[in-house]
């Protein structure tokens, strides 16, 4: 699907969830839900190859998730398609979502960001087997 534009008059329709719509904060959303006229949370979406730890994460992605709402209300949600080799395991729940904040400047309300980072690439249940003893 192309991305969209914003309609006629720059707002998104109340009620909707949409998905890459572009001329949003100067920027292009993944997906701006849009629950009352005024009001947009967005939800920024990206996809990892490489080892997608916290500090990796926020260093990467974390600046262009808050850049959307300066517009709207100071929250919005990070999630990462963990696709590196997962041939290891899985880290913790814990580990892969937390709550955290970012200020552009020092003047500037912090935002908060959800971050999730979810494991993807993996194995299909029916493609597991058991180790042999």
């Amino acid at each position: 699907m192309a991305p969209q534009r914003l309609p006629s008059g720059g707002l998104l329709t109340p009620g909707t969830v949409q998905r890459e719509v572009i001329d949003v904060a100067s920027g292009h959303t993944d997906v701006p839900y849009t629950p009352q006229p005024g009001l947009r949370f967005v939800i920024e979406v990206k996809r990892r190859k490489t080892k997608a730890d916290r500090e990796l994460v926020e260093r990467d992605y974390l600046a262009q998730a808050a850049n959307y709402t300066v517009t709207g209300p100071p929250f919005s949600m990070l999630l990462v398609g963990d696709h590196s080799s997962h041939a290891a395991g899985y880290s913790d729940f814990d580990d892969r979502v937390w709550i955290t904040s970012y200020a552009r400047s020092a003047t500037e309300v912090p935002r908060l960001i959800v971050v999730g980072v979810l494991p993807i690439g993996r194995p299909t249940p029916s493609a597991l087997r058991m180790p042999t003893i």
